[in-house]
């Protein structure tokens, strides 16, 4: 059977629909601990467990089919949109690297579908001319989770490349009858989990106050909408993008690496599971994630909800490695007539990348940092690093709305107490 290497292969998804068809892993790679730690579990298989970048080109052994799914925050539209100069910019480079190492006869590689919009397409363009280069018939589509029997809504880019002179046709949708929320997790409700029957499935315990604002929130709306909606509900600080219920009669929107404070059940007043997630995902309940449920800010390790948020969905992998097979055997036509064409696709490549690149570099130089930051986070990390009974000064008017410390410190599961009558001394319990 015909071997699959799986590079910035997270918790496996990727890996699971190739092996539901039949392929063999060869090799795995990723960066994560924690994710090395469930692919482990679930394949009998450790990956390379380290950064990419510091693989030993001896390291990499010859493949059928190379998969994976590069780093997306470069190339989302909602992120920095950096492209190949951001911060995991490097990802696709390591690809090429791999293809040249491991000469496989087929290429999956995926992304998000902002990869082929972002900055008109450069990117994009420049990717699959890279991938043109070393002998490859090149081609790009996206697809849609939910077109095959994913109850999510989540459409991702992929680009695939062959060398056997085979036409590439893109997997056709397998449903037409989206599987809703509902259908996916009800059986789930009022489970816990503590029966070893549905693993990863603990709910989160919220505050009385939380489930109230939750138990207010309408389907498809944001807590923070709701709040707006109703002044009795308080005036916490949380923005629309968090904490939506779902609806129960359509598939869900996409899962992210935090869609913990994402999601909001879409009967319970609670957030999702991981196990809920990974069934959004389209994983088996046999499929069980290690590591920390979820993750404080100075914790190492990919967290499950985030291992599963990133995954690429196990049924469009399965369509993936389908598809695969027909190219692989030849199933389709034969390519004639300049097999590696493509060239006017690739004009003046280098010249927009250079006008881009001159301008995202000018932005970066402007912007300033992106995103809000509490004024107390030199505090908050100070915080992080005290010993149990250790002591700090409080900064000036932190204690002006308690509520927001005690949230604090709580997410960072620190028992404290304020010394002194002046209440100036935060003083560390836990």
């Amino acid at each position: 059977m015909y071997k699959v290497t799986d590079l910035f292969s997270g918790c496996g998804g990727f890996t699971l629909g190739f092996t539901k068809l039949g392929f063999t892993v060869n090799q795995a790679f990723e960066i994560d601990e924690m994710a090395c730690m469930t692919y482990a579990k679930n394949f009998g298989i450790s990956p390379i467990c380290k950064d990419i970048a510091d693989v030993k080109d001896s390291e990499f052994k010859k493949t059928d089919v190379l998969i994976g799914g590069f780093p997306c925050q470069p190339f989302s539209l909602s992120g920095l949109q950096e492209g190949f100069g951001g911060r995991s910019g490097e990802g696709f480079d390591q690809c090429v690297r791999a293809i040249k190492l491991t000469k496989p006869t087929l290429v999956i590689l995926e992304n998000v579908a902002g990869f082929k919009r972002l900055h008109g397409g450069i990117f994009h363009d420049l990717a699959l001319r890279e991938i043109k280069k070393l002998g490859y018939y090149v081609k790009s589509f996206e697809l849609n989770a939910k077109d095959f029997s994913v109850p999510q809504d989540r459409t991702r880019l992929f680009i695939v490349a062959t060398s056997n002179d085979s036409e590439i046709i893109e997997p056709s949708p397998k449903t037409k009858d989206f599987i809703t929320v509902k259908e996916a997790i009800n059986d789930l409700v009022k489970k816990d989990g503590k029966d070893g029957k549905y693993h990863n499935h603990e709910p989160m315990k919220h505050t009385q106050r939380i489930i109230e604002r939750f138990s207010k929130t309408r389907p498809g709306e944001s807590t923070r909408q709701a709040m707006d909606r109703d002044p009795s509900l308080g005036t916490a600080k949380i923005t629309k993008q968090c904490y939506r219920r779902l609806f129960s009669d359509k598939p869900s929107p996409t899962l992210v690496a935090n869609f913990v404070t994402t999601t909001i059940h879409y009967s319970e007043d609670r957030n999702l599971t991981a196990r809920e997630g990974a069934r959004i995902q389209s994983f088996p309940d046999d499929f069980i994630f290690e590591g920390l449920k979820t993750r404080m800010s100075w914790q190492k390790g990919l967290s499950q909800f985030e291992q599963i948020g990133n995954a690429v969905p196990p049924k469009i992998a399965e369509a993936l490695a389908e598809m695969s097979l027909k190219i692989l055997n030849k199933e389709f036509s034969t390519i004639v007539n300049q097999p590696y064409g493509q060239d006017d696709l690739f004009e003046d490549l280098d010249s927009r990348y250079k006008i881009i690149m001159k301008k995202i570099s000018e932005k970066k130089k402007t912007s300033g940092r992106r995103g809000r930051t509490s004024k107390y986070q030199k505090f908050y990390e100070l915080v992080e690093t005290l010993p149990k009974g250790g002591k700090v000064e409080l900064p000036e008017g932190i204690l002006d709305n308690k509520i927001f410390l005690d949230a604090a410190m709580r997410r960072r599961g620190i028992n404290w107490e304020v010394l002194n009558k002046d209440k100036k001394l935060f003083h560390k319990l836990l």
